[in-house]
């Protein structure tokens, strides 16, 4: 069953992140069944920056993703289960072939470019390529010509370009209306913005 990971920090989960899902759910080149978003507890290239606690992404992930039933949460980086270490994709990869070995034989990874920009840099990246074909979801600003420079980087054949997603949201826009007083409607959805204000995160 072509199945695909999503990882990420999801602090929050947003409508960009929906658009990218929702693109390659819809792409008849993957044939996607499922993708599983994957908040990270501990995000590598962010452990020197404040992130909001895991329980409260995860259940903005669970918000959201209702009623999507093609995609899932899942808790395979919790930190009850990776006992607070950083969470490298690699090490994710294996532990979800292991643990759902009928969604492991044709598996996916869905990355942002702006992320893929950097996987040379990331732990084992040649073995991580090798475990599982990548999604990598261009964003207004990037083009076919920069992918082909970072495909000259990497001696990967398993790698496809997800035509740009309009929608281009990020996180710090998301802070920064909080701060502001102003709608989250136009970044997330209904579900998530009273989940913020419930429980004032990003304050």
């Amino acid at each position: 069953m072509p199945t695909a990971l999503f990882g990420g920090t999801f602090d929050p989960i947003h409508k960009g992140h929906l658009a990218v899902a929702q693109a390659a759910l819809e792409s008849p080149r993957f044939r996607l069944e499922r993708i599983y978003f994957i908040p990270a507890d501990i995000p590598p290239h962010k452990q020197q920056q404040p992130v909001t606690p895991y329980l409260h992404r995860y259940a903005m992930l669970e918000l959201a993703l209702r009623d999507y039933p093609h995609f899932e949460p899942s808790r395979i980086e919790d930190p009850e289960i990776t006992r607070g270490e950083p969470n490298y994709s690699i090490d994710t990869v294996r532990r979800f072939k292991r643990d759902h070995p009928n969604e492991s034989d044709d598996l996916y990874f869905i990355i942002g470019i702006d992320s893929f920009q950097k996987v040379t840099t990331w732990r084992e990246p040649d073995a991580l390529l090798d475990e599982c074909n990548f999604i990598v979801a261009s964003r207004p600003g990037y083009d076919e010509d920069i992918m082909d420079a970072l495909m000259t980087s990497i001696s990967a054949q398993n790698v496809t370009l997800l035509e740009t997603v309009a929608v281009d949201i990020s996180s710090t826009q998301i802070r920064q209306a909080v701060a502001n007083h102003e709608p989250l409607d136009k970044y997330v959805l209904p579900s998530v913005a009273d989940y913020i204000q419930q429980h004032r995160l990003y304050r």
